[in-house]
């Protein structure tokens, strides 16, 4: 028999968790969303939609074991790459049919739920549009650095929710207790163990020779969990009916590993669809970006 509260191990809150004015809000929120995402969408969209939509559901088919509960792909970060802002179009018919058809989440939590996976979709998208124009990109260096740069917030990460789990243990959380969080987290020799991390994971990417995209879809694929785990926290937190405090760090140190793994997925997703099909994430070259421009010019 499954524990009542193994269903909150996920980023799918489901239904009677939320207060009624988060339920509420979440749905406001949501449809302003969607209406956004919707605004002016091209018939030749709509094919690219619905794939990212299916595979965005499948992937929740996929379980990693956690312990007493188990975890899957989020994929929200690769929906928001390849489909920009119309992301806020698929990550909830995806939760939708998550609900109805294998039971994650719930229906009346499907505004939050939305909302906790979109938002991170377009900040993955968003760093995705700013970080590919770097003509930094096509440097080893480069590559390097944001390989580094992933293993230390990945490290930080578990450090400051561990010590923030630890130091509030069964008190709640109204005034957590960040003292210690902050002070073993941003200590000189945590920073200098998580540099060391980094820069270790950093000459083992550069040993096995990834795609010059790896590094670039590693961070946004971990830095896109990341933010997810921790709305889905904030919303446990700050919107439930019971006291799921002590649960929500829980949720978000659960899913640390997923991070990683599906940096790693985005990593490899991403330096094929550019060998292949680089117009799915609108990539170009240097050199073919200056001809359009000139062109346009």
């Amino acid at each position: 028999m499954t524990h009542p509260l193994v269903p909150l191990l996920a980023v799918h809150i489901a239904d009677g968790v939320l207060a009624r004015d988060w339920v509420i809000g979440g749905w406001v929120v949501a449809a302003g969303l969607m209406f956004w995402a919707a605004w002016r969408i091209r018939d030749e969209e709509i094919p690219r939609v619905a794939l990212l939509t299916a595979a965005f559901f499948v992937a929740s088919l996929v379980h990693v074991p956690m312990g007493p509960t188990s975890a899957h792909l989020l994929l929200n970060g690769l929906v928001g790459v390849v489909l920009g802002r119309r992301a806020l179009l698929a990550i909830p018919i995806g939760l939708f049919l998550q609900a109805v058809l294998i039971g994650h989440g719930g229906l009346t939590s499907l505004g939050v739920n939305s909302c906790i996976m979109g938002l991170p979709a377009l900040l993955a998208w968003g760093l995705f549009s700013c970080i590919r124009r770097l003509p930094w990109l096509r440097s080893p260096a480069f590559g390097t650095a944001l390989v580094a740069g992933s293993t230390v917030i990945w490290v930080l990460s578990l450090v400051y929710s561990l010590t923030l789990l630890v130091a509030n243990w069964g008190n709640t959380l109204e005034h957590p207790d960040i003292d210690l969080a902050n002070h073993w987290t941003f200590a000189p020799l945590t920073l200098a163990a998580a540099l060391l991390v980094g820069i270790m994971m950093a000459a083992l990417q550069r040993r096995l020779r990834q795609t010059r995209e790896f590094p670039l879809g590693l961070l946004i694929g971990e830095i896109t969990v990341l933010a997810t785990a921790l709305l889905n926290c904030m919303a446990l937190m700050w919107g439930g009916q019971e006291n799921w405090d002590a649960l929500a760090i829980a949720v978000f140190i659960v899913h640390l590993p997923i991070a990683v793994i599906e940096g790693v997925v985005l990593g490899f997703t991403l330096g094929f669809l550019v060998q292949v099909k680089p117009e799915m994430v609108h990539w170009r070259e240097p050199e073919e970006a200056a001809c359009v421009a000139e062109s346009v010019s």
